[in-house]
């Protein structure tokens, strides 16, 4: 989990609404615009996380395999509390 979200802390602002972003995307199953709203942004500022999440991580969403790690990842995060509570 640390090994692919990680680098999210290294986010302005901090990794919360890449995750939340995240987290958004995969309940609307990779659909920005429903995304968006379940966010109350609009879509360009989704697109841009993603692409920031990208770049950060080095996974995308896009890639169903890339996407799996993605979203374990992020399953996992939210169970241990992270980033509130770093890892050791």
């Amino acid at each position: 989990m640390t090994t692919v979200l990680s680098p999210l802390l290294e986010a302005r602002g901090g990794p919360e609404s890449l995750l939340g972003t995240l987290e958004a995307v995969f309940a609307s199953q990779g659909n920005q615009t429903a995304a968006a709203r379940r966010l109350g942004v609009s879509t360009r500022a989704v697109t841009y996380r993603l692409e920031r999440i990208r770049r950060l991580t080095g996974f995308s969403p896009d890639d169903p395999t890339q996407r799996f790690t993605l979203e374990t990842a992020v399953l996992g995060a939210r169970l241990l509390d992270w980033p509130a509570h770093p890892l050791r």
